[in-house]
């Protein structure tokens, strides 16, 4: 018999897509089948044709707000005749490559109204989900999408969930983490022995969080360390147990309303914080909170502060126990004066914790208590994080239900990759076909630990995926571990390797978002990055076509005396600013007094011991460190945001503060200027305004030179929100194409994505120079090249 098949790809598991296709089906009394497949949904229609025609309509109209359909093909093929439509077991074939992965999803409103409705038999139940949420890829083993390959294998459906999970008409109709407290995971909560404790667990919990204690809480794809955000011992205590001195702490409260008085949400923020990825947002502050919270204990030095929503059940119920368990769901509406530090249960520098034993045995010298359940996290995912106290925004962290990040490729690649990333902040990056797909952020690649994540994940999302890998990329950099497991991958894989420049990765990775394939100018600015000479690079305008990339300049080099040593003290550079200068001390700062200071005049009597800089990110420390701003950084970035914590506006310049020759920018003119003032809010305001017209003139000149009016912002330097904003609106007002990323991430988390385009286009146009550019092929010796231009 006559059957229309349709098979969809893209997000369209873990979604509700099934259960949708069902009853749309038996709407329009159409016989057949749905199944899941391990590249999306296979459908088999038979009835009537206008019948048909309505439901290909409505398929794409009307399907679960969290499907994202990428390909929706159709065939006529001949079989059996179907008596009615059911949903059939999941099939094990493929016919064409998928990297959508369902993502997790905080709860959905049906959800929160049954949780909180003491007649139903999930009151107060932590683990409730549905089709529309719920944990998904943080507990997938593989596809296709199906309770057995996930941890709730682990749970048997009791009787009422296994009629739920059959029932066309209920919406947990194949959800497959369907569960209750009779057949599902179970909370406690516990001291360090790791016991049980008496009692409801959330009143325990709650109970410690009012007593000042800390709370580590096993949540969707990892640990939260919690403590009581207006109490500024606590906070304190944390701090110290954690190391974390002055890195700042986010809060969680209930709802947006609560978050009002707080801090300064536009209607796209509180849109973002409310929506399903649930994501922490850091967005300035009021000074209401100042009154109200322990803000300086939060956020030291800075105006911003990290706020989130509730993204779990469990969140939730800690608020509704903290409130004497209201009846109904009115309240989670209304605005409520208590917030919650959370922030990531992890040792510094160690990746997320998502194990209950290793939470108890790493967390002992900091937690009091831990409130534990039984449902395994098989890849951990932490918050996703933006910084929106700008526009536009800006991705620092993808993490839960941001990431893994699909996306669309205008071109298809003619080979797959995989690719992992640089030193710093990396993630892993699959692309194949016309679809990429970034993986969460994974961490800095100085631990142990975090390097096992690393490779871990690429198996992880390989194996998911069905993913098998025809080419392995990575930085330029030897010594980074990504570097080290790409060449190892490559030759037990028997697979070439491809190293890719760190700046030419950034600006690719904007343009795989954008799917640029024209020339454009690349400014990158960040930290470092090896360039293919073997120097280090931070500060670069580029030429950035598919096949390649021309240095059109860079920033003029700052001496970096100690090397990272100076990254971590601002006073070094501060130092050796003032020594170029001919100076000894700022007008607001004196370098003598600095323990260290005689040995470190010594060694800048000796230029060549003290290797020269580009990197922007240095630039940010010397001026911190030339008003006194800071000194010493206990973490990355620390002088910089206290820096933009100064500005206040911008002044204008009755002279230009940098120099340009040929390609090169200086601003040394800059620091000069900046070295003569004593207010460091009025430094702070100079300093940014010079360095964006700097910026300003040398993409205007290049953008004369080359006849490019395109240009790709990327680099670390991007999440200072004066400079992105301003800079921005400058070069859109002078008639130019600005492209910022929105969904990939500006800092290093990106390079992967950029990695894996590079190698895609050079090898789509077939380019005479790729096999020399290798690093490793198979069965060939000889030195190892590199992508380098």
């Amino acid at each position: 018999m006559k059957t229309l098949q349709i098979r969809v790809s893209g997000r369209v598991q873990g979604v509700g897509f099934r259960p949708f296709v069902y009853r749309l089906a038996r709407d329009l009394n159409l016989a057949g089948q749905v199944s899941n497949t391990r590249d999306g949904v296979s459908i088999h229609l038979q009835g009537d044709l206008p019948a048909l025609e309505d439901f290909k309509h409505r398929l794409l109209a009307q399907a679960p707000v969290q499907a994202q359909i990428s390909a929706c093909r159709q065939d006529w093929v001949d079989v059996s005749a179907y008596h009615a439509f059911t949903i059939q077991p999941s099939l094990d074939s493929r016919e064409s490559l998928n990297l959508q992965v369902p993502l997790d999803a905080r709860p959905c409103p049906a959800c929160l109204e049954e949780m909180f409705n003491p007649v139903g038999r999930r009151w107060r139940y932590p683990f409730i989900s549905c089709t529309q949420c719920g944990p998904r890829y943080t507990l997938m083993l593989q596809r296709p999408y199906d309770r057995r390959h996930t941890s709730m294998h682990a749970f048997d459906l009791c009787p009422a969930c296994l009629a739920e999970y059959q029932d066309p008409g209920d919406r947990r109709f194949h959800a497959q983490p369907n569960a209750c407290a009779r057949c599902g995971p179970r909370l406690w909560c516990t001291a360090a022995d790791g016991v049980p404790l008496s009692g409801d667990p959330l009143e325990r919990a709650v109970a410690g969080l009012r007593a000042g204690k800390i709370l580590a809480i096993r949540g969707m794809g990892g640990f939260h360390l919690m403590c009581a955000a207006d109490n500024p011992a606590a906070i304190g205590q944390l701090r110290h147990r954690k190391r974390r001195p002055h890195k700042p702490l986010a809060i969680m409260a209930l709802n947006g309303a609560s978050l009002e008085p707080w801090v300064q949400l536009g209607h796209d923020d509180r849109a973002l914080l409310e929506s399903p990825a649930a994501p922490l947002l850091l967005v300035p502050y009021k000074a209401r909170a100042a009154r109200q919270l322990a803000v300086e204990a939060l956020a030291p030095g800075l105006k911003a502060l990290g706020v989130l929503l509730p993204s779990t059940p469990l969140h939730w119920l800690l608020f509704h126990t903290l409130l004497g368990q209201p009846e109904g769901s009115r309240w989670l509406q209304q605005p409520v004066p208590t917030a919650w530090v959370a922030t990531s249960a992890n040792l510094s520098g160690q990746p997320l914790i998502t194990d209950n034993h290793q939470a108890l045995e790493q967390l002992a010298d900091i937690a009091d208590l831990w409130l534990l359940h039984d449902r395994e996290i098989i890849t951990g995912c932490d918050d996703s994080v933006f910084q929106a106290t700008r526009s536009p925004r800006a991705l620092v962290r993808p993490g839960r239900g941001v990431a893994p990040l699909h996306l669309t490729l205008p071109e298809a690649s003619p080979l797959r990759v995989l690719a992992l990333g640089a030193y710093l902040k990396t993630s892993v990056c699959l692309l194949g076909e016309d679809q990429a797909c970034l993986s969460q952020y994974v961490g800095d690649l100085d631990q142990a630990a975090t390097c096992r994540r690393l490779r871990a994940t690429a198996e992880h999302l390989c194996r998911l995926l069905d993913f098998r890998p025809e080419l392995i990329c990575s930085d330029l950099h030897p010594d980074a571990y990504s570097s080290r497991l790409a060449e190892e991958l490559a030759r037990q894989w028997q697979l070439p390797w491809l190293q890719v420049q760190h700046h030419h990765a950034h600006v690719a990775a904007v343009m795989a978002e954008f799917g640029l394939q024209e020339r454009v100018l690349g400014l990158v600015l960040d930290g470092q990055g090896l360039g293919e000479d073997g120097r280090a690079r931070g500060g670069e305008l580029l030429e950035v076509t598919p096949l390649g990339f021309t240095r059109l300049g860079a920033l003029d080099p700052l001496p970096l005396p100690g090397g990272d040593q100076a990254a971590r003290e601002p006073w070094r550079l501060a130092a050796a600013v003032l020594r170029q200068l001919g100076l000894k001390a700022s007008a607001a700062f004196d370098p003598g007094d600095q323990p260290g200071y005689a040995l470190l005049q010594k060694l800048l009597e000796r230029p060549h011991l003290c290797s020269p800089t580009t990197s922007a990110g240095r630039l940010f420390d010397a001026a911190a460190g030339l008003l006194g701003i800071c000194t010493h950084q206990s973490h990355e970035a620390q002088a910089a945001m206290q820096l933009e914590a100064l500005v206040t506006g911008l002044p204008g310049l009755s002279e230009k503060l940098w120099t340009l020759n040929g390609g090169q920018l200086s601003f040394w003119p800059l620091l000069s200027a900046v070295s003569t003032l004593t207010d460091p809010r009025q430094g702070a305001e100079v300093f940014h305004a010079g360095l964006i017209g700097g910026l300003e003139a040398w993409l205007e000149k290049a953008g004369k030179e080359t006849g490019i009016r395109k240009v790709v912002l990327s680099g670390g330097c991007f999440l200072n929100g004066v400079l992105r904003q301003e800079l921005v609106a400058r070069m859109r007002a002078r008639g130019w194409a600005v492209y910022f990323p929105q969904r990939v991430s500006v800092n290093d988390t990106g390079l992967a994505l950029g990695q894996a385009w590079v190698a895609s286009m050079a090898r789509k146009a077939d380019d005479s120079r790729f096999l020399e550019r290798l690093s490793y092929v198979p069965g060939r010796t000889g030195p190892n090249r590199g992508f380098s231009g």
